[in-house]
């Protein structure tokens, strides 16, 4: 009994980092419309997370008996998870809540706030095709996220609910050097630096003459690694003055990036556009920072910060198995991801308590962060479902058979009979 309490403890503590009510809300979303056997919210919660770990209904149903939350089978277990979707959803947008900003501080070199923009696709097993897309806005020298929603296959990427401010720079790929990304950024007053392919944003010099970026690179000496010039969107009503920014690739890297453009034309079954073999060997970039506090190096410095977030992404999906999902039932596998991306904010909340300022201006390097997430990861997961609760079952399992028997098995247990058979007749 002292152990159950200080094991509940360790999740009530973990749930008021949430800083939701969660009775309130519960009711408000429908999870909680009748109690059935979960007394609490906390209590319904813990049990989503169980089986967002372990995904098996079983599984979830015993864990659930051991730490006294509630008695359920597996099909009610179904319906409650299923129920407690939109109350997912909400609890998801309230944990972003609880991340740290950087109002009063002052501004460097004009920037309030670094954000690095991407998406991730996500889907069950044997999906034929993109389920869910995770739109994520991450402050990569602060380790936390600005900014966290998740979408259908329907919703593109894009800045929309990005949440960009005055003076925040917002840094993001080739998916997003389009018109109508750019154009949310400016609304919002605040810098860009996007990557842009050579044909998917048309741009005209500032006389308003058409501007073709593959030519002005092939006025390019072979010594000549970087340049700029400025240009104006032909999008742009306001004719507003950009800096365009060329890099030339390394040849190793611009190897790699020509033979991903045949890979991907041979996929597709047609022909290499030369034109797209030729930009593939350099980086192209727009950017509205002033040049006078932002030369073309410092900028292109600033754009290969931008893989942070790719490598945020994959520890999530590696360590934090963000994409595994239940393939059956399928109307589980949203509730799933949504309690595992609660999670993952609970661990960044924690990440990002650590002294990263003071780490990242030494001249010391900083500790790796993969040690420090699956550490922390493998506590949650302890703090959620204590496998120091397996004593219980061994010490005493009959709390847990009515549940284990209620299964039908296709295939009786073999050893049953045989035991029957020549253990159990009477000399």
């Amino acid at each position: 009994m002292k152990i159950k309490k200080i094991l509940s403890k360790e999740w009530d503590d973990l749930v008021k980092t949430l800083g939701v009510d969660l009775e309130a809300s519960s009711r408000e979303y429908g999870a909680q419309e009748r109690v059935r056997g979960i007394k609490t919210a906390s209590g319904l919660l813990r049990m989503i997370m169980i089986y967002a770990i372990l995904q098996s209904l079983l599984s979830t149903a015993i864990w659930c008996i051991g730490l006294g939350i509630c008695q359920i089978s597996r099909q009610a277990l179904d319906k409650r998870i299923v129920g407690s979707t939109k109350w997912l959803r909400y609890l998801l947008s309230e944990s972003l809540k609880q991340f740290e900003t950087p109002f009063g501080e002052a501004p460097a070199l004009g920037i309030r706030r670094w954000v690095l923009r991407d998406a991730s696709v996500i889907s069950r097993p044997g999906s034929a095709g993109t389920e869910w897309r995770i739109h994520l806005s991450w402050q990569p020298f602060r380790q936390q996220p600005a900014e966290l929603t998740v979408s259908d296959s329907h919703t593109g990427e894009g800045l929309e609910d990005a949440s960009l401010q005055a003076n925040d720079l917002v840094i993001a790929d080739r998916a997003y050097g389009i018109w109508k990304t750019v154009k949310v950024a400016l609304d919002a007053c605040a810098f860009f630096i996007f990557r842009l392919t050579w044909s998917n944003l048309p741009l005209n010099t500032p006389d308003g003459k058409p501007f073709d970026p593959l030519a002005w690179l092939e006025t390019w000496g072979k010594e000549q690694l970087t340049h700029e010039i400025e240009v104006c969107l032909c999008d742009d009503p306001l004719q507003r003055r950009f800096r365009f920014l060329a890099a030339r690739l390394p040849e190793e890297k611009a190897k790699e990036a020509q033979d991903k453009v045949r890979k991907k034309a041979k996929a597709e079954k047609r022909e290499v556009n030369p034109k797209t073999l030729f930009a593939a060997t350099f980086c192209l970039l727009l950017t509205n920072l002033p040049l006078l506090l932002w030369p073309t190096a410092l900028v292109l410095a600033a754009y290969r910060i931008r893989w942070q977030i790719e490598w945020t992404f994959r520890r999530w999906k590696d360590l934090c198995l963000l994409d595994h999902l239940p393939a059956f039932p399928s109307a589980l596998a949203e509730p799933v991801l949504l309690a595992k991306l609660i999670l993952i904010l609970i661990l960044q909340r924690q990440v990002a308590l650590l002294p990263w300022s003071d780490w990242l201006a030494s001249d010391d390097s900083p500790p790796p962060l993969s040690p420090i997430v699956k550490a922390i990861f493998d506590h949650l997961l302890e703090v959620i479902r204590p496998t120091h609760l397996i004593l219980q079952f061994l010490d005493d399992p009959s709390p847990f058979l009515k549940l284990l028997r209620s299964s039908k098995r296709r295939r009786p247990l073999q050893l049953v009979p045989a035991f029957q058979a020549f253990l159990c007749r009477p000399s």
